[in-house]
């Protein structure tokens, strides 16, 4: 897989646009294209790791949250944390929801 976008932004709206509402409805990790593989996701977050960071912190100190680990332990698949390929995922799938969701909502 080769990602040319600059931005995760701009790669959510060429590759998962049109499955924004359902990604925003029922999560990232029900099975959409270039988000169902870790070997996938890993290289999403690889390519926008600090822009995916800068998201959670941001969120995380809005949301209230001491750091960016207390916000991630209350996602609904934080079990599945248990490498740092599975975070990575995480993270992404955490990116799609945020970007879907400010779609969808006209933000």
């Amino acid at each position: 897989m080769i990602i040319r976008s600059k931005s995760f932004q701009n790669w959510f709206k060429t590759n998962l646009k049109e499955h924004a509402e359902d990604i925003a409805l029922h999560g990232a990790d029900a099975g959409y294209p270039y988000i169902t593989y870790t070997a996938h996701t890993v290289k999403i977050f690889d390519k926008f790791a600090d822009e995916i960071w800068e998201m959670a912190v941001e969120d995380a100190e809005a949301m209230g949250y001491k750091n960016v680990a207390a916000m991630i332990a209350e996602f609904g698949r934080s079990d599945m944390l248990s490498s740092i390929d599975s975070f990575k995922n995480l993270m992404v799938w955490y990116a799609c929801e945020k970007f879907a969701q400010q779609l969808t909502d006209g933000n």
